[in-house]
């Protein structure tokens, strides 16, 4: 019988993008894993395009005369930002129903990771092996090799 080899995935991403690799047979770079590239270019707009109106104007407290701009109750930017963390882990969930990888690495800045772990199913959060908290996913393949497989080689076995 056949021993099945591990997949690993190796999931680099930001708020507003997410690619997936897995070490290469050769073991010298990465190779294109699962859904390709998750991308929301809303993430990328600017806080004032996202939203439709103008926050509304107040008139000063206290008996001064002006009138001023009432500051938006959310940061449009941040709700877009969450949004996608959302879907990057519905993704990872459909991926490990299919059994698509065996074990995850998650590589993005802090505050995504922050806000992404509570997002992941038990079934996903239970196959990561290891959590890099920079954000390199502006990098190309060959320097995410250089920067990771130092690290994968322990995680990654």
């Amino acid at each position: 019988m056949a021993r099945k080899v591990p997949v690993p995935w190796i999931v680099v991403a930001d708020g507003a993008r997410a690619r997936f690799f897995t070490p290469h047979e050769s073991g010298r770079k990465f190779a294109a894993a699962g859904p390709g590239n998750l991308v929301a270019p809303q993430s990328r707009q600017r806080p004032r395009d996202l939203k439709s109106d103008k926050p509304g104007r107040g008139f000063a407290a206290a008996g001064r005369s002006g009138r001023h701009a009432f500051e938006p109750p959310h940061d449009f930017h941040k709700l877009e930002k969450h949004r996608f963390m959302v879907v990057l882990a519905e993704a990872l969930d459909d991926a490990c129903a299919a059994k698509a990888f065996d074990s995850l690495v998650l590589v993005l800045p802090r505050r995504s990771l922050g806000e992404l772990r509570p997002l992941l199913s038990r079934r996903v959060a239970s196959r990561v092996t290891l959590e890099i908290a920079k954000d390199l996913s502006p990098q190309t393949m060959t320097a995410l090799w250089k920067a990771l497989s130092p690290k994968l080689n322990v995680a990654v076995a």
